[in-house]
């Protein structure tokens, strides 16, 4: 798979609803350890970007750009939940 050939999705298809943003969590007795450290590092990776785009919006001035970040602040945020939803409480 090429990534250049890949075509964007609009961001209105992006969006979630409840249903989708909470899955069911991975059984840890079931799972191999690799899936469990994916989850893990996923994890840490959507939280450091979900972080950096709040700074970066914090600081950009332009007001047009800073509308299209909120609405892809969105989509990351419920992306995060759901990678945040995969680990299980116990």
């Amino acid at each position: 798979m090429n990534p250049f050939e890949q075509k964007p999705s609009p961001i209105d298809a992006s969006f979630h609803n409840w249903s989708n943003i909470y899955p069911k969590a991975y059984c840890k007795q079931e799972v191999d350890p690799y899936t469990k450290t994916r989850v893990i590092l996923m994890n840490g990776t959507e939280y450091e970007a979900v972080w950096f785009s709040h700074q970066f919006q914090r600081h950009c001035p332009d007001n047009e750009l800073r509308r299209e970040l909120a609405l892809v602040r969105r989509v990351e945020q419920q992306q995060q939940k759901v990678i945040a939803a995969l680990k299980p409480k116990d």
